[in-house]
């Protein structure tokens, strides 16, 4: 396997080829973004998150079918410069003929991103302009610094944006999944069993 770059904070010193990338395997910690491999440094909240969220929807959509959701170690190839990896992102029923072994071949229907404590607006400056370029159906971006959940939903034309502190948000792209936004500022998290009650009344433990 081809040594990874050395570390200049969250990106290298230059562009590197796409093939480099791909060479680091699944478990490389870097992302391709515009030509460039970066990496966030770890953040056990963020990790909390991420299991949350992955627990949840993957527990909804095993429920309820409808789509995969994929964690951040599978890459979302735009094109030959971008294979971002999205903290989550889902692809629906109907597009996982584009889920390859390596990666997705174009963009996702509903992606997640969690800020980083060293950088928390690096996805909303580095990372929305292409998602929106690629035209992702449902752009959430959680900010637990601030305790605001941005979400873009594609409209036509452009986006719908809203933020929001608490309250009901539900997504788009997989109907009926839902949650209440402030479960994500609380010290400890929700039980996922317990707020897939919440979200499917009827469910039960088969």
């Amino acid at each position: 396997m081809t040594a990874g770059p050395q570390s200049l904070g969250r990106e290298t010193t230059g562009p590197v080829d796409e093939a480099l990338y791909y060479s680091l395997g699944e478990d490389s910690p870097w992302e391709y973004l515009d030509g460039r491999l970066v990496r966030r440094p770890p953040s056990e909240r963020r990790s909390d998150l991420f299991g949350f969220f992955i627990t949840l929807l993957g527990l909804y959509l095993d429920v309820r079918g409808g789509g995969k959701v994929r964690g951040s170690r599978y890459p979302m190839r735009l094109d030959e410069r971008w294979s971002a990896e999205p903290d989550l992102m889902v692809v629906r029923e109907e597009n996982i003929g584009r889920m390859k072994d390596q990666y997705l071949d174009g963009p996702a229907d509903w992606v997640i991103e969690i800020a980083s404590e060293d950088d928390p607006q690096f996805e909303q400056r580095e990372k929305l302009p292409r998602y929106r370029e690629a035209h992702l159906s449902e752009i959430w971006l959680i900010d637990r610094f601030s305790e605001l959940v941005g979400v873009e939903t594609l409209a036509s034309p452009g986006y719908r944006s809203m933020v929001l502190h608490e309250g009901r948000l539900a997504s788009t792209v997989v109907p009926g999944f839902w949650i209440e936004a402030d479960w994500l500022w609380r010290p400890k998290l929700p039980s996922t069993v317990a707020c897939l009650q919440m979200i499917l009344p009827d469910w039960t433990w088969p």
